[in-house]
């Protein structure tokens, strides 16, 4: 390629291209495994094997699922607490969930470092 073309290429990225969001994808990607390694080990196994690409007709129905189910809070078992699961499985594969994530993500980096911090206790 020659620099004309490079120049050319690179001058008409956007930052909503996946190529400038690559950063921005590995610290999103480094902080929920720094949260993920924070659960126990069964939770972690569970995790991982949902946020693989081609569990992606099972992670959609079951974070629709959890937000429903959050949603019934005044229910016995269900609560509050199933709706921002059900957010982080959708936000693999919805853009709009995954910049809520990226937020969060963000915001508890900022607010609360040590739930990033590597862990020996998770079991």
């Amino acid at each position: 390629m020659t620099k004309e073309a490079d120049s050319l290429i690179t001058s008409n990225t956007s930052p909503h291209l996946p190529v400038t969001r690559s950063q921005g994808s590995n610290d999103y990607e480094e902080q929920m495994q720094a949260l993920i390694r924070k659960l126990p080990e069964w939770m972690q196994k569970t995790l991982t094997w949902l946020r693989k690409p081609e569990r992606k007709w099972v992670r959609i129905p079951a974070g629709i699922l959890f937000m429903l189910g959050g949603c019934m809070a005044f229910l016995p078992v269900l609560g509050v607490w199933m709706i921002p699961v059900g957010i982080l499985l959708l936000s693999e594969d919805i853009p709009f969930f995954r910049r809520l994530m990226e937020k969060a993500l963000n915001w508890i980096q900022r607010k609360h470092p040590e739930w990033m911090e590597a862990s020996s206790d998770a079991k």
